[in-house]
């Protein structure tokens, strides 16, 4: 067996403390990996590897983070913040700041983190996984009118297929999950809604509601991993069944 097979693989997570990047951090760890948490906050104690401390709105900070690591197998990144929390809504509604914000975070965040780690990317002939959002691929609906939310997670599924067309050529895959609800805090206050709570009961019948985080994991930890190694450019939604009746997406 070769020492480039053996050694262990490094994964760097984003938006690692708390909610689904935090989940991810754990399940990689799990299954074997070195992990390196990055957020503008401190993880929780207990956190299963070494942390750093960055915006992914900083560009500069985030080189300084990543241009120190030694190796980097694979890059997760799950920073991103919601659209109601930034003010975000209808176009006619929302505003130019919010959807800076939102689109800046969670868009732009991304396309910084993967500039800042493709040398080591290329280097240890790595993959990227993006988080998207059920959101972006079917423009929300109903509760979820947050516009630049929709616009940054659907950004988010193209910017992952110019990944994964610039690192063919040097091994280096990049394809995006799509979640819908999942129970984080970033969706608890929608959550505690019983309107928004019915309306995805209704959107996700296979889990009755918001899904466990495991749900996602999985699905990254699949993308992250060996099985996937002929998969790049693609998104796989993870929805519980959303996508699946188009009626059901009406304003």
């Amino acid at each position: 067996m070769s020492t480039e097979a053996t050694a262990p693989r490094t994964a760097l997570v984003t938006g690692a403390a708390s909610g689904i990047g935090l989940a991810t951090a754990r399940r990689l760890a799990a299954d074997g990996w070195t992990v390196i948490g990055l957020d503008r906050r401190p993880p929780p104690a207990g956190f299963p590897g070494t942390a750093a401390v960055a915006d992914v709105t900083d560009e500069g900070a985030l080189r300084d983070r990543i241009d120190v690591l030694d190796r980097l197998d694979a890059l997760v990144c799950c920073a991103g913040i919601s659209g109601g929390a930034a003010g975000d809504g209808p176009v006619a509604r929302s505003s130019g700041a919010a959807f800076d914000a939102v689109v800046g975070v969670n868009l732009r965040g991304t396309f910084l983190t993967a500039s800042a780690a493709w040398p080591a990317l290329v280097a240890a002939r790595g993959t990227v996984v993006t988080v998207s959002s059920v959101l972006g691929l079917t423009g929300g609906g109903g509760p979820f009118r947050s516009h630049a939310y929709v616009a940054a997670k659907g950004g988010l599924v193209a910017l992952t297929r110019a990944l994964a067309a610039e690192g063919r050529g040097a091994g280096v895959r990049a394809n995006c999950v799509a979640p819908g609800l999942v129970d984080t805090p970033l969706a608890a206050r929608g959550v505690a809604d019983p309107a928004v709570a019915a309306y995805v009961r209704e959107r996700q019948p296979l889990t009755g509601g918001v899904m466990d985080t495991s749900a996602v994991t999985g699905a990254i930890a699949f993308l992250c991993g060996p099985d996937a190694a002929a998969i790049t450019g693609q998104t796989l939604t993870v929805d519980a069944g959303w996508t699946l009746d188009p009626d059901l997406e009406e304003a």
